[in-house]
């Protein structure tokens, strides 16, 4: 396996992007290598507080914040904003660790 390389901004350590994948895979894959998904909040926050530390992310990246049983929210990371899609869709993936 690949080692991931993991980079600390502001309270967290936040993975490479570990490129495009569905939710449930997105969760598995976090948990995999010792991280989690992160929530829509901490994505919002990154986005607001971190732009500069962050810049090249530019992409759509799942949450594991749930819209309900068949949603998820993503955030996009050119505009800032989320939106709920249904989670066999296929986003970016950076997981989150302590």
């Amino acid at each position: 396996m690949k080692k991931i390389k993991w980079t600390k901004i502001g309270n967290l350590k936040w993975s490479e992007d570990l490129g495009e994948m569905t939710w449930d895979k997105a969760k598995e894959k976090c948990k995999e290598i010792g991280g989690r998904l992160p929530t829509r909040v901490e994505l919002i926050d990154l986005y607001d507080n971190h732009r500069e530390e962050c810049k090249k992310m530019e992409d759509y990246y799942w949450s594991s914040t749930e819209y309900s049983s068949h949603y998820a929210w993503f955030v996009s990371f050119y505009y800032g904003s989320a939106y709920p899609s249904l989670k066999p869709s296929s986003f970016s993936v950076r997981c989150v660790r302590s």
